[in-house]
């Protein structure tokens, strides 16, 4: 459960950050999140959703953008990023192979509401 995991992880760091900003309540985050790495938006949604459950965070709205991969495709040689997976090659329309990717998870931004509003 690499996914649960992780959210976890974003869940702490963004309460972190409220402690630390002496917020209220958190209204919006953004993730950016890698293409090919363990993710998908439907769990990442779901677990962000069960996470923050009863906490400053519960509600907030979640954008998530994300990292392109690198493919080649299998017939032509040619080398491309994509944001989607599986990717077909954009020259010839064939079959590409994944040959790099960030499995990666991290936070852009947090919109919080100070306490004093």
């Amino acid at each position: 459960m690499h996914e649960g995991a992780v959210m976890q992880r974003v869940v702490e760091t963004i309460l972190a950050s409220m402690e630390q900003e002496r917020a209220a309540r958190v209204t919006r985050a953004e993730l950016v999140l890698g293409t090919s790495g363990h993710f998908t938006e439907e769990a990442v949604r779901q677990y962000f959703q069960v996470l923050t459950q009863n906490t400053p965070i519960e509600g907030a709205a979640l954008t998530l953008s994300w990292l392109p991969a690198t493919y080649q495709c299998l017939s032509c040689q040619h080398r491309f990023e994509s944001t989607s997976s599986p990717a077909t090659c954009p020259l010839c329309g064939d079959v590409a192979l994944e040959i790099s990717h960030q499995d990666e998870c991290f936070i852009r931004s947090i919109e919080m509401i100070s306490q004093d509003e």
